[in-house]
């Protein structure tokens, strides 16, 4: 009974002693965030209320039908975010088998044993110096359980889930990439059916202008070397015209893999882009940022490393662990399950390292080192996340400057093409100005395409930095 309540009392020790939990405890890293980016709209007296954009679905704020088809197709069957989801799934079920190790483990160790024993055997006394056989027949249920005195497991699941709550953000970065890239494909494609809508109608246009100088050559009232530039002019327009046939496929392929399909078979109808991008809100926090998946995913890794500190510290420390068995054993099955054939055994052990060379030091040490360059990675996505808002805050901002110089500038062309053309009817230029008039407006017209695409794209990549748009700063 001593030995039983002595055992009972290193128990009750061993419980009071899982309070303790070794290592440090998570702190949020700190940087410097601004009050509000420097390339958005001031706030103003009409600062509120200005075109949210949340999480989800937020290329709806385009008012693109085609582009949320697109976006919905992408969500349901793109790899990339199949593979992330893969990667939570395993995340989760690490956190499942950590967490049980909170919780003892009960097993059975059936057993059923005929033996002889020789007649020389050492030792032979209990059968009179015969040989004997018997049987030996056990049913045990036995269970072991790890005491949690210095928080390893703890700790252990800490980082677990740590890790699992920064896969679901990478989950939601690479959801929001492919999202991104997406569309960023459709308003390249849109921008380079906005070209080739152009050479379309410039095609046209200098089909007619061969035929001008056709017919004036035919007449005696022009030169065949006009004629000839003429029909160059159109030979140039119509090769650009066929290197943007292959752009436009391959960003139709890019398409395809990005949704999650084969090639064959998928199209997108073209349609030049006509979009207006999205207005900025005016004053936008500093601390939007903090909901980006990449920087709360760099927050997680932190805190998991933090968490292993502990783990490698708690290595320190003894092992407590308690064991247990219960059942019958007997030679005979009949007579298996009887009060006088119960067995049973009740333990604690405590497995301490004394000598490990190094070991548990360097582990620590590991640790440590793991934390540091977490913590500098988090530091470095924050600086980043500001860095490429910014970029994009100033792209829309002056490009939406150049779009209107631009948009003067192919008004102007124009005009300069409708007095070259006028003045070579009239025979007071030759047809070199018209060439040059008319290459002019080609140029500046396809320039002022790439620029309205560029707009668009920009802002998809703006919404992307802010990590799905503008709406709240709470963190999924």
């Amino acid at each position: 009974m001593n030995a039983i309540h002595r055992n009972f009392a290193v128990f009750l020790l061993c419980v009071l002693l899982t309070g303790c939990m070794v290592g440090p405890n998570y702190k949020k890293p700190s940087v410097p965030i601004p009050p509000a980016f420097t390339g958005a709209p001031p706030i103003g007296p009409n600062s509120s209320g200005q075109n949210p954009i949340a999480n989800e679905d937020w290329w709806k704020v385009f008012h693109d039908p085609v582009l949320n088809d697109l976006e919905s197709q992408a969500d349901a069957a793109n790899r990339d975010i199949k593979i992330a989801v893969a990667h939570v799934d395993q995340a989760a079920a690490i956190t499942k088998a950590t967490r049980s190790q909170l919780l003892p483990i009960v097993g059975a160790d059936i057993s059923a044993a005929r033996t002889r024993e020789a007649r020389n055997r050492p030792n032979n006394g209990n059968t009179a110096g015969r040989a004997a056989t018997y049987n030996d027949i056990q049913l045990p249920l036995f269970a072991s359980y790890e005491i949690d005195a210095w928080g390893r497991v703890r700790r252990s699941i800490e980082s677990s889930r740590s890790t699992q709550e920064a896969t679901e953000a990478d989950l939601r970065f690479v959801t929001l990439s492919v999202e991104a890239n997406v569309a960023v494909s459709y308003y390249n494609l849109r921008e380079t059916d906005k070209e080739l809508s152009i050479l379309d109608s410039t095609i046209d246009t200098l089909k007619q202008s061969v035929g001008l100088t056709t017919n004036l050559f035919q007449h005696g009232l022009g030169s065949e070397l006009e004629v000839k530039q003429a029909q160059t002019l159109l030979d140039q327009t119509i090769s650009q015209e066929q290197a943007l046939e292959i752009q436009r496929a391959q960003l139709e392929h890019g398409l395809a893999v990005l949704l999650g399909r084969t090639v064959e078979g998928f199209s997108v109808p073209r349609s030049p882009n006509n979009a207006v991008p999205p207005q900025i809100p005016i004053g936008l926090p500093g601390d939007l940022l903090e909901r980006r998946p990449d920087i709360v995913e760099a927050d997680r890794n932190v805190a998991a490393a933090t968490a292993q500190i502990g783990v490698a510290k708690a290595a320190y420390f003894p092992q407590l662990s308690l064991s247990a068995l219960t059942g019958y054993e007997s030679s005979n099955a009949t007579s298996l399950v009887n009060l006088q054939n119960t067995i049973a055994s009740l333990g604690v052990s405590a497995a301490a390292p004394i000598f490990t060379g190094g070991r548990l030091k360097a582990g620590v040490e590991q640790a440590r080192a793991a934390y540091r360059q977490s913590l500098a990675q988090y530091e470095k996505a924050v600086l980043v996340s500001y860095q490429e808002t910014e970029d994009q805050l100033s792209a829309l901002h002056f490009l939406e400057q150049q779009s209107q110089s631009q948009g003067r500038a192919v008004l102007e062309a124009k005009e300069a093409q409708d007095i070259a053309i006028s003045r070579y009817k009239g025979g007071l230029v030759s047809y070199l100005d018209v060439v040059f008039a008319e290459q002019t407006v080609l140029a500046n017209e396809r320039t002022a395409a790439q620029i309205a695409g560029e707009r668009m794209v920009a802002s998809v990549v703006l919404i992307k930095t802010l990590g799905g748009g503008w709406n709240g700063t709470t963190t999924p």
